[in-house]
């Protein structure tokens, strides 16, 4: 896989990561009303769901490979489609409109009760799952070997989330303090979405000319 290739791929996954989400909430509940060691576990819990939910992309790309790569193209076009509408929709998003954190119903300190508890959480976000399903095809090359470049994404993005958690559990009553208020967080959304169209203009452009 060129070099180019992953670089960008981790610049904009990187965008969509550091947006707080329910995962970067979930740290931060844990945080505030458990403390870092609580904290440090959910880490492991959200970088195994989106593993999952990147191995699951992965898994359903191979399939649609193996088929035509006619129908990937399609398949990235959609994606790329989705990527933008989603970019669209965090521009626009009400400052406030979601809590911070939450520290009802958590279950106990214990970390592998945490780790499962945010796996569980990270693998059935609905968001996050059609993000990753729609990012990870638009950096696959189908006459390049697969596995290589699976390995290659797939790492980054698990590395990469863990990663963006981890400001949250060092710093989570700063952060917490930050971001709640409304200025902070409508600059957030919108330069969000504003650097992930972007840098998919810059990854499209890539592709054309590497094609």
């Amino acid at each position: 896989m060129p070099q180019l290739t992953w670089i960008l791929f981790a610049v904009v996954a990187t965008t969509f990561l550091v947006v707080p989400g329910r995962s970067k909430r979930k740290v931060l509940s844990y945080a505030l009303a458990h403390g870092k060691k609580s904290a440090f576990a959910t880490i492991p819990g959200v970088a195994l769901g989106s593993m999952f939910a990147a191995a699951s992309t992965l898994a359903l790309c191979w399939a649609v490979i193996s088929v035509s790569q006619t129908a990937f193209t399609v398949l990235q076009w959609i994606g790329l489609a989705c990527l933008l509408l989603f970019s669209l929709g965090l521009s626009r998003a009400p400052a406030g409109s979601e809590p911070i954190a939450d520290n009802d119903n958590l279950p106990e300190e214990k970390p592998l009760r945490v780790i499962a508890h945010c796996f569980q959480s990270e693998s059935r976000d609905p968001r996050a799952s059609l993000v990753v399903a729609a990012l990870l095809p638009q950096f696959l090359t189908p006459a390049s070997p697969f596995l290589a470049q699976a390995v290659t994404l797939g790492s980054i993005f698990v590395l990469l989330s863990a990663l963006t958690c981890l400001p949250y559990a060092l710093f989570a009553e700063r952060l917490r303090k930050t971001i709640k208020k409304h200025a902070v967080r409508r600059t957030v959304n919108r330069s969000g979405g504003t650097v992930l169209i972007a840098a998919k203009a810059v990854t499209a452009g890539y592709r054309k000319i590497a094609a």
